[in-house]
């Protein structure tokens, strides 16, 4: 049980850098897909498909704990 803890948590404290940074992202990743783990960014692109194969080929161990958001100057109306 403490495995899912920690990946939970691991990944709402990555959740949490990206939209407190998000802002700052926009300059440098606008329309782009932004991967951070352990509150730093370690990998972007603006296909979601080629970065997650990329993810988790080199980051395996860690996979569940990288947050994933798309970074855009535009806001974006979702319905729900």
């Amino acid at each position: 049980m403490s495995t899912v803890v920690t990946v939970l948590s691991g990944y709402e404290e990555n959740a949490k850098w990206l939209s407190k940074n998000y802002e700052k992202l926009k300059k440098q990743y606008n329309n782009q897909w932004v991967a951070v783990l352990d509150e730093r960014i370690i990998d972007h692109d603006t296909s979601l498909a080629v970065m997650v194969k990329r993810l988790k080929k080199k980051f395996t161990k860690f996979y569940g704990q990288i947050s994933v958001d798309y970074v855009s100057v535009k806001e974006i109306e979702l319905v729900l």
